[in-house]
């Protein structure tokens, strides 16, 4: 490894968060933790200034640590169901989210990763069309089944399968792009479709579904440009969607600062990202206290590998952190961070694992289309990965995989006679970046 200022300045953040989350009791890091972070994330994103797809996931990122400084210095409650918990635990929790986002900036070594938009996009009319007929079927079967709306300004109704057609959509998207070629109608076409799941999710109250898909037509579409734009993009989102919630349960007449912090009459954060910070404490206060202990590991993985194929209901639900969790302590449906989920699965080797090879694949993705498939996924999905949980990884992401594998099988008895003739699509944005 080439120990560049940037490899160095990554190392000594590694070992930063790897020292506190080995051996620091946490008695007073509840504050210094996530402030080494928030500048860590700092660092990173104007490092990365000119990568939209870092940048978006950077400043969401980012906004757990503000949320959490903000609360220890406003003296508000992260959570309303905060009393559960220690300070100690949200420290171990910004360790561990810490390490392992360090880990893959290590990896990267300052090199911004690649997605399909970087590559040229095949001219398969057969699967462009069936990937828009699939994606009206997903509307179709997303609305018959969505219970609840907008309208009902009310957190009474649960989640449905329409979330799920909502989110996985986000796979016929790809597949679609991939297949629309140079085709003008195409793209209208496909940014139609895309929009349709933007506005469906928004008004049966599915903000994370529309919010995924809206980035997925950012980053293909109109790929903003500059830190600038993307702050500008983030935080008009940001505000709108929390305007949003508000709306949802029919509260009116807050300050500015209640507005974004999302601060109820108990005057403590709801569901926002202090419920994820929250949650991301409780796993490790279970782990404490020896619930999520190694056996739970091992069967929260084989489940998870499981609930690739099979319907939830088939599923021990280990696969399901927070379903687990919640069983010994309240936490609020859904949330967490992903250092902390791999901590759960791997206590530190897990979070340093998962780190390096998420790092390992968007550096591949600069060479690999298939690698670059599935990070361009990643950096979709990443408003749920980041802080709902990391299911959607591998669930999807198998799928994900599968599919890109099928079309492959299915075209290479005419990939000489495409449009841009090469044997793969490796091959093809070799030639075009030369």
């Amino acid at each position: 490894m080439r120990l560049n200022k940037n490899t160095l300045i990554d190392l000594v953040f590694v070992f930063f968060f790897l020292f506190n989350l080995l051996f620091n009791d946490y008695s007073d890091s509840h504050v210094l933790i996530p402030a080494v972070l928030l500048f860590f994330h700092v660092q990173k994103i104007w490092q990365f200034r000119n990568s939209a797809e870092l940048e978006f996931l950077l400043v969401f990122s980012i906004t757990f640590s503000i949320y959490w400084l903000l609360s220890v210095f406003l003296d508000v409650d992260i959570h309303y169901l905060a009393s559960n918990i220690k300070n100690y635990h949200m420290a171990k929790a910004f360790a561990a989210q810490g390490l392992f986002l360090s880990c893959i900036f290590l990896i990267l070594k300052g090199r911004a990763p690649c997605t399909i938009a970087d590559y040229p996009r095949r001219n398969i009319t057969a699967i462009f069309w069936f990937c828009i007929l699939a994606m009206g079927l997903c509307l179709i079967g997303g609305i018959s089944t969505a219970e609840g709306s907008i309208l009902d300004q009310s957190y009474d109704f649960s989640v449905d399968k329409s979330s799920v057609l909502f989110e996985y959509v986000l796979l016929l998207i790809i597949f679609g792009y991939m297949s629309s070629g140079n085709s003008r109608t195409r793209k209208v076409v496909l940014i139609i479709a895309s929009a349709c799941f933007v506005l469906a999710p928004l008004y049966f109250s599915r903000r994370l579904p529309a919010t995924m898909v809206l980035f997925a037509m950012l980053l293909l579409f109109w790929r903003p440009s500059g830190l600038k734009q993307v702050l500008a993009i983030f935080v008009a989102g940001f505000f709108a969607l929390s305007l949003l919630a508000l709306f949802r349960v029919g509260e009116s007449g807050q300050s500015f600062v209640g507005i974004l912090l999302n601060i109820g009459d108990q005057g403590a954060m709801r569901n926002n990202q202090g419920g994820s910070i929250y949650s991301a404490a409780v796993y490790m206060r279970l782990i404490e206290d020896g619930i999520f202990d190694f056996s739970f590991a091992i069967k929260s993985m084989a489940s998870l590998l499981l609930s690739i194929f099979l319907p939830s209901s088939m599923v021990d639900e280990a696969a399901y952190i927070n379903l687990a969790a919640v069983n010994y302590i309240p936490i609020p449906g859904n949330g967490g961070m992903p250092g902390v989920a791999f901590y759960v699965f791997g206590r530190v080797f897990g979070v340093v694992l998962a780190g390096l090879v998420i790092g390992r694949l968007l550096v591949l993705s600069r060479r690999s289309y298939m690698a670059a498939v599935y990070v361009t996924f990643i950096f979709f999905t990443f408003p749920r990965w980041m802080a709902y949980n990391v299911n959607i990884m591998f669930k999807a992401g198998i799928l994900l995989m599968i599919g890109y594998l099928v079309i492959e099988f299915l075209t290479s008895s005419y990939r000489k006679s495409a449009r841009l003739s090469s044997g793969s699509w490796e091959e093809e944005v070799i030639e075009a970046k030369a």
